[in-house]
């Protein structure tokens, strides 16, 4: 009677389990077991599919290659990855993701970075990309997105958004000037009907070296950008601030706005914090969500509530926060993802400049962190989700709307290898 009254408790179990789906899913690996893969990053394709797409290396030449893979709802799974054959060589940095988009007429455009290992730079580099349209069956031979390929400096950090008209636009950092100004420049691209990218124009000077950009398409066409600047205010006695900056371009990025401050955060810092800024655009304005260690370390949110780019006082997230990404969500609430570091190796230094590799700092990635997600609606009230347990090195998680749900996808760091996991969070406001 008792083994018959467990038996009914635990089948009575599972079939609530089956019939109560929220919480996040059991993650999933999808780079290869036994290879090294970096940069996840997701899209769209031009029919509304999620697309999850990374750097992976190949077991045959160990070469790192971009591959990306659609999204199956039916099966909750992604379908067979795709190579991209011109991306073979391609560098694999956390803060540079290759990316995968579509144009609206079905074109599948990679981007991606290669190194000149050759140059005395040894940060001399290119953003390349290749174009596919018969959705990943062929792909042409990689091609410069930028104007200037001189091989002697870098170019690295890109975004890249889908315009209102179906076309893509892109944004980096270039060190072209390199020996006339302090940091990179930041660039501007866009491709044309039938076409790749076409000529570059160059939207600001004085740009931290190794920040992440974004670059953010609304419904309404406008184009928002944000990324990190170096200024020199005069209370820091010409010191360097490395804070968060942004632009907007309501014509589809023929113009921009001028640079305005995210937050007046005056992190006075001589290198690079690798660790760029994350955009959403809902009813209540630009969101915007950052690193910074000024005026203490950790993530930090803020809002621009009419508009115009004057964004308010920013309000802490995380104390222990790195590397966030977020998405707006149809209810006009905001998704956000980062890792929080449990444990950190010793710090070493890093050296990172375009020109001369003098610039250097203090770096210390996280030995084990943990994934967590954040609901936030107006006002301070949010939920937190955590998608990992911090026992393994979990990092640079991104993240996707799919139907009722949010995809995520980190890294993780575990037996020598780091691996591409993902998870689909369902019913995230309960």
């Amino acid at each position: 009677m008792i083994k018959r009254t467990l038996i009914t408790l635990v089948a009575g179990l599972c079939f609530l389990s089956a019939c109560s789906p929220a919480g996040p899913e059991l993650p999933k690996q999808i780079s290869k077991t036994g290879l090294d893969a970096a940069g996840p990053y997701f899209s769209k394709d031009n029919m509304g599919n999620t697309v999850l797409c990374w750097t992976e290396q190949d077991g045959q030449d160990s070469l790192f290659r971009l591959k990306y893979a659609v999204y199956d709802s039916d099966h909750k799974t992604f379908g067979e990855p795709v190579t991209v054959p011109a991306s073979a060589g391609s560098s694999n940095s956390a803060e540079s993701m290759g990316k995968i988009l579509f144009k609206k007429d079905g074109t599948v455009v990679a981007i991606f970075g290669k190194r000149f290992p050759q140059e005395k730079n040894p940060f001399a580099g290119a953003i390349c990309y290749s174009l596919s349209a018969d959705a990943g069956k062929s792909w042409s031979a990689a091609q410069f997105l930028h104007s200037d390929t001189s091989h002697a400096y870098g170019r690295s950090f890109f975004d890249v958004d889908v315009l209102k008209d179906g076309e893509l636009a892109a944004v980096w950092l270039d060190g072209r000037y390199g020996k006339s100004i302090k940091g990179s420049a930041l660039f501007f691209a866009r491709t044309t009907k039938g076409k790749g990218f076409g000529s570059d124009t160059c939207l600001e000077k004085g740009t931290c070296e190794c920040c992440r950009t974004d670059l953010l398409t609304d419904q309404q066409g406008n184009l928002h950008l944000a990324y990190r600047n170096i200024s020199y205010p005069s209370v820091f006695s010409d010191k360097q601030v490395r804070d968060m900056v942004y632009k907007v371009s309501t014509d589809q990025g023929k113009t921009f706005s001028a640079p305005k401050g995210i937050s007046n955060d005056n992190w006075e810092i001589t290198g690079c914090p690798h660790s760029g800024p994350s955009l959403a655009v809902t009813k209540r304005g630009v969101q915007a969500l950052w690193f910074t260690a000024g005026g203490g370390p950790g993530l930090y949110y803020t809002s621009a509530p009419d508009g115009n780019g004057i964004f308010q006082k920013r309000s802490l997230i995380s104390a222990e926060g790195r590397h966030p990404q977020m998405i707006a969500l149809d209810d006009d609430k905001i998704a956000m993802v980062f890792e929080e570091s449990t444990a950190a190796e010793p710090a070493h230094e890093m050296k990172m400049d375009h020109t001369k590799g003098g610039m250097k700092m203090s770096h210390a990635p996280a030995a084990s962190a943990g994934i967590v997600m954040k609901i936030r609606a107006a006002g301070p009230n949010e939920k937190s989700i955590s998608l990992t347990d911090g026992k393994t090195a979990d990092h640079h998680a991104v993240l996707a709307r799919q139907g009722n749900g949010i995809l995520v996808a980190w890294v993780r760091e575990e037996h020598a290898h780091a691996k591409v996991y993902y998870t689909l969070v369902n019913d995230f406001n309960n």
